[in-house]
């Protein structure tokens, strides 16, 4: 009796956890565009926000931030629409939190800091592209952390490099600190997860 319920035990073991495995396979095949799509889009925008910037020595430019983020959110919106509902688990319903969670933090921290430039409202400005970059390398972190991905949780680690580099150096450069991490945390692990998923 005791070696059938060891043997039971053992084998409710292995399912969970090839359950689990499951799981991340799942997310991981279905991971890699919507990681390229955002970290491209990021890219594009930090390169053309710098340029504008040091071109017209005008910061307004950073509104195009704000556009970027209706831009993705539309692409995301619509490509859900016409995929097939996929069934959802644990660790998506984690991640697709984590991100939403971001995407509403950085809104905040984007507002605030905007306001915060009229020393008739904050009394010191807050450093946007830093908690920008702070915020992507903990999402990025979390990301990592449930895929069991390597590169995106050292990497998500390494984003307090251009987070200092930002403070560094304020000005239209900052934004190419938001563009390397956006770089290494999504568009190369989308790239590597693409490749390794669709064989």
């Amino acid at each position: 009796m005791d070696n059938n319920e060891k043997l039971s035990a053992e084998r409710s073991l292995k399912i969970i956890s090839e359950t689990i495995e499951q799981s991340r396979t799942d997310i991981m095949r279905n991971a890699g565009m919507p990681m390229i799509f955002w970290g491209i889009l990021t890219c594009i925008t930090s390169v053309a926000v710098c340029y504008l910037w040091q071109a017209t020595d005008n910061p307004s430019w950073n509104a195009l931030w704000f556009l970027m983020a209706v831009i993705g959110w539309s692409v995301t919106a619509a490509k859900s629409r016409k995929d097939k509902k996929r069934p959802t688990n644990f660790f998506s319903r984690v991640l697709k939190i984590s991100w939403i969670s971001f995407g509403l933090f950085a809104l905040i921290a984007a507002v605030i800091g905007t306001l915060s430039f009229d020393s008739t409202v904050y009394m010191v400005k807050l450093p946007i592209t830093t908690v920008l970059i702070l915020l992507l390398g903990l999402t990025g972190l979390i990301t990592g952390l449930v895929l069991r991905h390597t590169f995106i949780t050292a990497f998500s680690v390494a984003s307090v490099v251009p987070a200092n580099f930002a403070l560094m150096y304020p000005g239209p450069y900052e934004s190419l600190a938001i563009c390397l991490t956006s770089l290494f945390i999504l568009v190369i692990p989308g790239i590597i997860i693409n490749r390794q998923y669709k064989k």
